[in-house]
């Protein structure tokens, strides 16, 4: 079973097991709320931060994927910064390589254009980074003028629309892109 696949059904489970599962969750000392679902080759971990019996308010989605090391950081991370952009283009924005960094094996990707309002931003944000394992971390954000730092938004999707998420996050960390 993929692992989008599992994460939906992880959340239906969590859903159906009804407010005091997710109020544990809260409470088991995990600061974030988050759950983790694992399959053969990736895990997924989602930042919870409400669930209802259709739909999540999530703050973060980190895909890691158990794979070896690369020679060149940064032509993998261009490579797999250019599969997450095409995989995850059903978001709000289309998504452009914001900063691409072999030595700090890093690829930071962002909605391009940002939705605005006024003189408020809005935006996803890819991080993609070559650690052990590499990790994709997808998160949405809000600026404004007079905030001294951007601030994280709670995302609200269905669990289908999780469950896409999770698998475009992982198809971008394939071995071969």
């Amino acid at each position: 079973m993929s692992l989008g696949k599992q994460t939906i059904d992880t959340l239906k489970r969590l859903a159906s097991d009804g407010p005091a599962a997710v109020a544990a969750l809260a409470g088991s000392g995990d600061p974030s709320g988050s759950i983790t679902v694992a399959a053969e080759t990736a895990e997924a971990r989602i930042g919870i931060a409400d669930l209802d019996r259709f739909s999540i308010a999530f703050r973060t989605l980190d895909v890691r994927r158990a794979a070896a090391s690369p020679g060149d950081p940064r032509n993998w991370l261009s490579a797999h910064a250019a599969t997450l952009i095409r995989s995850l283009a059903f978001l709000e924005e289309p998504l452009a390589v914001w900063e691409l960094d072999g030595s700090e094996r890093l690829a930071q990707l962002r909605s391009s254009p940002p939705q605005r309002d006024g003189d408020e931003v809005i935006y996803w944000e890819v991080a993609l980074r070559l650690a052990d394992q590499p990790v994709a971390t997808l998160a949405r954000y809000r600026w404004a003028p007079g905030m001294p730092e951007r601030e994280r938004v709670d995302y609200p999707a269905t669990f289908a629309l999780t469950g896409r998420m999770v698998a475009a996050l992982e198809d971008g960390l394939a071995d071969e892109p």
